[in-house]
């Protein structure tokens, strides 16, 4: 496929069939995923592949509690939604994948190893450090989510279960120093894949400063 047909068509899935996923297929995901742009070219990722059933029960409980408790953290505040982000339709997925994250067919937990972030801790220099965890990890998901598409096989990105990341790290046994960073359940949709709706590019695109919506300044 095209590489922008793979991203025009790369959905967030959250329903999936039950149907396995080949261990060359998810391979060859955390291999594209590794060839990313990453902070100092450190690759600090790690991948933890997870497709026992007790295991994958243990993670979907405490991302379930993890859930609820950002789901209450929004519902107490005020958020600005444009309807064409179909915000009740992501609700419902994201509230079924919740109620079913066990019977996803693979999850894949991706970390980074902060004693590879080479970056001070102290200071003004603690806030860089934290975002560092992520932007040089998360290029990383994303090309994994690519080659998953191209593929025929279902991703999306979850953070959710970073609220109890360090329950998390118990059930797998990770070290320290690994931080959790991103959950993502992997399996052949329901569905068939077809193009994201998104609002339009260039309602949020501006040209040398803010509101310009022209190269020339004129828009």
């Amino acid at each position: 496929m095209d590489v922008f047909d793979v991203m025009r068509t790369q959905r967030s899935v959250k329903r999936f069939r039950s149907d396995p996923v080949d261990r060359a297929d998810i391979e060859a995901m955390i291999t594209a995923a590794t060839w990313a742009p990453n902070g100092s070219n450190r690759q600090a990722w790690e991948f933890i592949v997870v497709d026992d059933p007790v295991t994958k029960k243990a993670l979907a409980d405490v991302y379930r509690d993890a859930w609820n408790l950002l789901y209450e953290q929004r519902s107490t505040r005020r958020s600005f939604h444009d309807p064409r982000t179909a915000p009740a339709k992501m609700m419902s997925d994201s509230q079924h994948l919740c109620e079913h994250l066990e019977q996803v067919p693979v999850l894949i937990l991706v970390c980074m190893d902060t004693d590879r972030n080479l970056v001070s801790t102290d200071g003004v220099m603690r806030m860089y450090w934290e975002e560092g965890n992520y932007t040089s990890t998360l290029p990383g998901v994303q090309n994994l989510m690519i080659a998953a598409r191209a593929l025929g096989i279902g991703t999306c990105l979850t953070t959710a279960l970073n609220v109890f990341g360090e329950k998390a790290k118990d059930i797998l046994g990770l070290p320290d120093a690994l931080r959790t960073i991103a959950l993502i359940p992997v399996g052949y949709p329901e569905v068939d894949f077809k193009p994201v709706n998104r609002i339009p590019a260039e309602e949020s695109t501006h040209w040398n400063r803010w509101g310009r919506r022209s190269p020339s300044g004129s828009g």
